[in-house]
């Protein structure tokens, strides 16, 4: 029926004080990260052929790097290094200033609809989502969530 506790249940739930809250916390974060590590790597065996394909198929569409690493404030203010596939050609970074005047968006986020830093092949992974598989090596090692928000750059 309904999910209205009776009070003897109050009574009980608010007897557990601070210790069988924390314990409940702490519970429930294991829970948490045993989860990320099962789903994580589950998904890394099953992916792991898309993950060998998009790496050779990257290194025979442009030159560079097959990762793209960047620095992401995780829990606590802690930073760590975000892999993804990378998209763009290999200096991509130090093409950006030319193209600051076509921002698109305002503040400290850049973004173009038509990039010309980003590779054929980059488009396509970014349709797909595809550039963000790795990230399930951060997830994997305790950097990152599956479920979760998004690392935010220093910069933002």
């Amino acid at each position: 029926m309904g999910s209205v506790a009776s009070s003897q249940e109050f009574r009980q739930s608010s007897s557990l004080g601070y210790s069988g809250r924390a314990s409940h916390l702490r519970l429930e974060l294991l829970a948490k990260r045993s989860f990320d590590i099962v789903f994580s790597l589950l998904a890394l065996v099953f992916i792991s052929p898309v993950l060998l394909a998009i790496v050779i198929l990257i290194k025979l569409d442009s030159e560079g790097p097959v990762l793209y690493v960047s620095e992401r404030i995780g829990r606590d203010g802690k930073r760590f290094r975000f892999p993804k596939f990378r998209t763009m050609v290999k200096e991509a970074d130090s093409l950006r200033g030319a193209l600051l005047h076509l921002n698109e968006r305002q503040g400290n986020l850049f973004k173009m609809s038509n990039d010309p830093r980003v590779t054929r092949l980059g488009r396509l992974l970014r349709r797909h989502s595809l550039d963000e598989l790795p990230q399930f090596f951060s997830v994997l090692t305790g950097q990152m969530s599956v479920v979760g928000p998004r690392p935010c750059l220093p910069s933002e």
